[in-house]
């Protein structure tokens, strides 16, 4: 029969590892959202610990998380295993039936007004709030049982017989096919008519958890997001030996475009040789230049903005979407996922990026961007164009440090540390060494894993990072008399130090330009909504874009040099 294990028992076995997304502070609310694999054998005991691994895969500035857990009794005998456990962070509200929920409500739906009809899932998500009880109701109730003497005890709203006939396990084929309903989409439902389309609406299902995917659904407007389109395309490899970028979903964002993709590829649906060491290209023959909104495409100039760090172009979209009168190009980074080697220079990225800029728009003048640390090579980008004589109407930095931040001075350490005794006394000095370890612990485990390839169908997170952050160590960093806007979040002045100067949370100095003015004396500083990671997302990015549409504008650069832009195909 084998064994059964409630959702909740997750929440306890990882809610202790919470920490280890970066950014994470305690203040957001993080839910489930799907299980990769679960492997349950034996009976849980009453006293049980768990060991919780963060996926390398984890996209904390998309509110993304994934994890490896293993539960296993007191003596180190494996109870159960999870694989890629998922989990996101809720933003804002939740909206159930025309009725705001956030965490912090107790809310009763019996009187609620909706004003459209709830789809079953949210009619019964209702039912079940409506008839739960309150905190004070159930501490209570837990008091209650713990007095009587019965071993096994049941606390429920609903009768005993209701309560033991939803508890009854299902049929294997109900589990399997668990999914939400078809959403209200801009687009109608319609079949799959191909092998390939059939088997690749089966994935989405299967991945989206929803039910009746249209070939012509967007993958976007069905709730997809990085790490799901992580796991389509090695899933995509596995089916067909074929792989590609997972920026092609830009390009063919539907069913019946990647099945086309996926034909032309293997010559109607029969398994392609391996690719492994094949350097990828999107669709449309580009290695680096992804397209973020083709709706977009058309006499205007470009934008054309640099992936962060990690080398991932699919935050960026939210931006992309809601730029005006132009395509944006997201450029992303070498070896993002394949065999392929990272960038070891910022100087040669932005050489190889300049060649798929010329291919798309020969002629200047140029809008660039970059987000985080892509902005380093944006302003390479920039720099050598204006060597070649061609002209940048816009360099826009969104957050960019210098390539090498000074250095806490030992002074200001000290000042740190004698601020943290006095706001935490003697618990100060338990928390720092518990930091220390933890720092150590993670270097070491660094190190041991360095050289040592990425998971099958997950980015290639830690070989980039490494090679961006030799790169920007041996950047020469030169001056830029050009135009430059800096857009930053606010402020994180957490400690005051020696000279009048801030650290953040982060221990970094804060400058209110980033330190970027002695480099670029023409630097304009617009502060915008959110922090770091969420000024793209929504909904912070409606502000971010309208600075940039703004600025855009006022240069002044839509006319006829229009006509010099020139898209290059595949077919090309």
């Amino acid at each position: 029969e084998g064994f059964v294990l409630h959702p909740a028992m997750l929440d306890l076995a990882t809610g202790w590892a919470m920490e280890l997304i970066e950014g994470y502070e305690g203040k957001s609310l993080w839910v489930p959202v799907s299980y990769g694999t679960i492997r349950v054998h034996r009976a849980l005991p009453a006293e049980f610990v768990s060991h919780v691994r963060l996926r390398p895969e984890t996209d904390s500035a998309a509110g993304l998380a994934g994890f490896d857990v293993v539960l296993c009794d007191p003596e180190g005998a494996v109870l159960a295993e999870i694989e890629d456990f998922q989990m996101q962070r809720l933003s804002g509200e939740v909206a159930l039936g025309g009725t705001a929920v956030t965490a912090a409500d107790d809310v009763r739906f019996d009187d609620a007004p909706a004003p459209r009809e709830l789809s079953p899932a949210e009619a019964q998500m209702q039912r079940m709030v409506a008839r739960g009880i309150r905190p004070e109701e159930g501490a209570e109730a837990l008091r209650r049982a713990l007095a009587r003497s019965e071993s096994r005890i049941a606390l429920s709203p609903l009768p005993l017989d209701t309560l033991i006939a939803r508890a009854q396990p299902r049929a294997e084929t109900e589990r399997q096919s668990q999914s939400f309903e078809r959403p209200e989409l801009d687009s109608e439902y319609a079949a799959p008519t191909t092998p390939v389309e059939t088997r690749l609406a089966e994935l989405w299902e299967q991945l989206l958890g929803v039910s009746q995917i249209g070939i012509h659904d967007s993958f976007f407007d069905l709730g997809g997001h990085s790490l799901l389109a992580v796991r389509l395309f090695a899933a995509v490899k596995r089916e067909w030996g074929t792989q590609f970028p997972i920026s092609v979903l830009f390009e063919a964002p539907t069913i019946a475009t990647c099945a086309a993709l996926i034909e032309a590829r293997t010559g109607g649906g029969a398994t392609a040789p391996q690719e492994a060491d094949k350097p990828e290209a999107s669709a449309t023959g580009f290695r680096y230049a992804v397209a973020l909104n083709t709706a977009k495409a058309g006499q205007n100039p470009p934008f054309f903005i640099v992936a962060g760090m990690f080398g991932n172009v699919l935050n960026l979209r939210h931006l992309a979407l809601q730029t005006e009168d132009r395509a944006v190009y997201g450029l992303q980074a070498r070896g993002l996922i394949g065999n392929e080697t990272p960038h070891e220079t910022i100087e040669a990225a932005a050489a190889d990026y300049i060649g798929e800029i010329l291919a798309i728009q020969p002629e200047g003048p140029y809008l660039l961007g970059g987000f985080s640390g892509g902005g380093i090579t944006a302003y390479e980008i920039a720099r050598q164009l204006a060597a070649q004589g061609k002209e940048v109407a816009q360099l826009i930095l969104l957050d960019t440090p210098l390539p090498v931040r000074p250095s806490l001075k030992p002074a200001d350490k000290a000042l740190i540390k004698l601020q943290e005794i006095r706001r935490k006394g003697p618990a100060y000095a338990l928390e720092w060494a518990a930091k220390r370890w933890q720092w150590e612990k993670t270097k070491r485990a660094r190190r041991n894993e360095s050289g040592q390839p990425e998971p099958q169908g997950s980015f290639n997170n830690r070989q980039i990072e490494m090679a961006f952050r030799g790169a920007v160590a041996r950047y020469d960093l030169k001056p830029w008399a050009g135009p430059l806007t800096l857009f930053r979040p606010p402020l994180d002045r957490h400690w005051k130090v020696t000279g009048g100067n801030w650290v953040s949370r982060e221990r970094e100095y804060v400058f209110t330009d980033n330190a970027w003015t002695p480099f670029a004396p023409r630097l304009e500083v617009i502060e915008v909504p959110g922090d770091h990671d969420s000024m793209v997302l929504m909904p912070n990015v409606s502000a971010l874009a309208n600075h940039i549409n703004r600025l855009i504008r006022e240069s002044g650069r839509d006319d006829g040099r229009a006509q010099a832009l020139a898209t290059r195909t595949a077919a090309e």
